[in-house]
């Protein structure tokens, strides 16, 4: 290769080599390097912790080339064609995409269970409208929807961020452009005035920005901060910034073959020890970042020492032309295949699923991206985007029909009919009922009750993990009629129990006044979920239950406070100011203490039974045996249930303990369904018809 006019002699010498063609082999092996970061971390996430960083990889190089391209029209002399631009990212981008997205729905509607359709449905909307990263993103912190199964299509969040970056960027370069062009502007700009330093000046002021917000929700919403586009920007920015920065040049030379080999060793340190618990992307998104960045401008040697030699080799080359299409297919399939099968992937499948991918995606660039995307049916602008809109509009469609499948599953009610062997009765063998799951077909079926996680009987009654606010609602008869008012207190779990209360209420006159909070008990410990990234609901929510605890406490209209929690999900320390002998109990009973000196009545729900920790109604859908989706006692009732031992302790002290033990189980397992009733609505809570259908048994235990 020709060199410049850096000395070669020096050891350290880093020559610029000016690129004669536009194609960069290592950029495709790179790609073939991050797809298969990708996908081993999804096959086995435990072996590659770190996989996730092959997304940061894709990101950087499309900053890059999408900023070398829009730069050489430039340079050119020709216009910044957006229209082209756009046209020319749905020929290549959307095909295979729809292609996929329709193959997905239409495996969902044939092997995943039903409970699963909505969701599945609604993300692939979502994908299709490439506004997948925010749904997920809305459901990272709406706890009726953290705990959704993974969707078949939730890899294409990164597509979507990435879409939104082909839709905004080309603007952002010609607003730029704009400014340079402009005499009185560029005069204030000194050496920037050039279109290649206002382009670089407003892409750093763009990427610093971008950096600064997304080290900024790592810290206090790293959910949220994973999946929105504002904090990946300068990611992007970054590979902007290094097209043109070195302007098409690549380095070699001893000293960049080093950088290069720096560059790769970033990639895969990060991908080696990351995990799920390092806050990402933030700061530690650098590595992988600056990493890539290396290896795209000074990969100029070609020697067998250098990275370039091994990105250019054959088989990097044919998978990063695939890399694609390997992305789009080996998620649907990861998630699809345990459904066929009926058993989690082993080794066997998973080496299958990542062949499978290679092959799809190699078939689809041959059949569906190349004829597209060279072929004259799409070359004019025009004809691309009405292909667009129809695709799209066509996948959403298909979406809405899944939906409607899943719900035109609903048993009709057997409830007068089953009478007494309807619901909690079944387990009574005085009724004589026959198997304790029912003889019918559960009603309502499971793809109607798992709706409740995400359409909740009254929305806005429960607050948030994140923050103090104490929110409540009015259930029951009005204040005016009332003969008692009660408070329902607690976590999610309090909150499942809304339609037993609201039964009772309509017996007794009840006012309910609810207090109930995402994974928040009222307890004077502090709660630990290891799940959080953070501290800072652990401090909102003692917090919080501090408040609701006093605001009890002094309320006179409240004559019985009712309480529940998921009391064997968390873990309880003694909080900063005070040392319990038993955090877990202790600090229930000194809340109550509090209650009944004030003159309440405190009646608390033994905690639900475990369960096997898959959501029940889709293990009912997918299993033809309901027993294949119980659990034996001794696994559903721990004896680590805090709440529970807690109003043991305090029996003698005027707590009344509600033990519905006997209407989830008998002696030897707890049933996911009873009666034909499905007992939870996921893994944890309870349905809303079960806990209706527990009302009479709870008004036997009560004064």
């Amino acid at each position: 290769m020709r060199t410049l006019a850096t000395p070669t002699n020096h050891p350290a010498a880093v020559r610029e080599t000016p690129s004669t063609s536009q194609f960069q082999p290592e950029i495709q092996g790179l790609r073939a390097v991050a797809v298969l970061l990708v996908v081993l971390y999804h096959l086995w996430p435990v072996r590659l912790t770190g996989g996730y960083v092959g997304v940061d990889v894709f990101f950087v190089i499309s900053g890059f080339l999408i900023t070398s391209h829009m730069y050489r029209e430039v340079q050119d002399g020709s216009a910044l064609g957006l229209t082209r631009f756009w046209a020319r990212r749905i020929r290549r981008l959307l095909p295979a995409s729809l292609l996929v997205l329709l193959v997905t729905a239409f495996a969902a509607f044939l092997w995943i269970p039903s409970t699963l359709w909505e969701v599945t449905a609604r993300q692939i909307g979502a994908s299709a409208l490439y506004v997948q990263n925010w749904v997920l993103a809305a459901d990272s912190v709406d706890y009726s929807a953290q705990h959704n199964d993974a969707s078949a299509v939730q890899h294409y969040w990164s597509l979507s961020v990435e879409e939104q970056f082909y839709f905004v960027w080309p603007l952002l370069v010609a607003l730029l452009l704009y400014i340079a062009r402009r005499p009185a502007i560029a005069s204030r700009l000194g050496p920037l005035s050039s279109p290649r330093g206002t382009m670089i000046a407003g892409i750093a002021f763009v990427g610093a920005l971008s950096l600064i917000y997304s080290v900024f929700l790592t810290v206090h919403s790293p959910s949220v901060a994973y999946f929105v586009t504002p904090t990946r920007v300068w990611e992007f920015a970054a590979g902007g910034l290094a097209a043109l920065i070195f302007n098409g040049r690549q380095y070699s030379g001893p000293l960049a073959t080093a950088l290069a080999w720096a560059g790769m060793a970033l990639i895969g340190y990060a991908a080696v020890t990351f995990d799920s618990a390092t806050p990402f992307p933030g700061w530690w998104a650098m590595l992988p970042v600056l990493g890539t960045a290396l290896v795209v401008t000074c990969a100029g040697n070609t020697g067998r020492t250098a990275p370039r030699w091994w990105l250019s080799r054959r088989p990097a080359i044919f998978l990063g032309d695939v890399s694609y299409g390997v992305y789009l297919w080996h998620w649907p399939l990861i998630v699809v295949l345990p459904f066929i099968l009926d058993h989690d992937m082993g080794t066997l499948e998973k080496l299958l699923v990542l062949t499978a991918s290679t092959f799809l995606a190699w078939i689809t660039k041959l059949t569906v991206e190349d004829p597209l995307r060279r072929g004259r049916l799409l070359k004019k602008c025009l004809r691309a985007y009405l292909f667009a809109a129809a695709g799209m509009a066509l996948t959403v469609a298909i979406c809405f029909g899944v939906t409607s499948a899943a719900y035109s599953e609903s048993s009709p009610n057997r409830s007068a009919e089953l009478g007494a062997c309807y619901g909690p009765g079944a387990l009574e063998p005085a009724n004589g009922c026959g198997p304790v799951v029912g003889t019918e077909a559960p009603s309502p079926a499971p793809a109607i009750v798992t709706k409740q996680n995400t359409q909740p009987l009254h929305p806005g009654c429960q607050a948030k993990a994140a923050g103090t606010d104490v929110v409540s609602c009015d259930l029951g008869v009005d204040a005016s009629q009332a003969s008692e008012t009660v408070a329902v207190v607690g976590d999610s779990h309090a909150t499942a129990w809304f339609p037993a209360l609201e039964a009772l209420a309509k017996d007794r006159g009840w006012r309910i006044k609810t207090y109930t909070k995402s994974s928040c008990p009222v307890t004077a410990a502090v709660r630990i979920l290891a799940s959080e990234k953070t501290d800072s609901n652990q401090r909102d929510c003692l917090a919080w239950g501090q408040k609701v605890a006093r605001e009890l406490a002094v309320d006179k209209n409240v004559g019985i406070i009712f309480t529940a929690s998921y009391s064997t999900a968390f873990s309880f320390e003694s909080p900063g100011n005070k040392s319990f002998k038993d955090p877990a109990t202790d600090g229930f009973t000194e809340v109550w203490r509090k209650w009944l000196t004030a003159g309440k009545q405190v009646v608390v729900f033994d905690d639900v039974p475990r369960t096997t920790g898959e959501d029940v109604p889709t293990c009912l859908a997918r299993q033809k045996d309901a027993l294949a989706c119980a659990i034996t006692v001794d696994k559903a009732i721990p004896s680590n249930t805090a709440i529970t031992n807690a109003a043991k302790a305090m029996s003698s002290e005027g707590v009344k303990r509600i033990v519905l033990r006997n209407q989830f189980c008998d002696d030897r397992l707890c049933y996911p369904a009873v009666g034909s009733i499905i007992v939870y609505r996921d893994f944890s809570h309870i349905s809303a018809e079960y806990a209706r259908a527990l009302a009479p048994y709870i008004a036997t235990q009560l004064p």
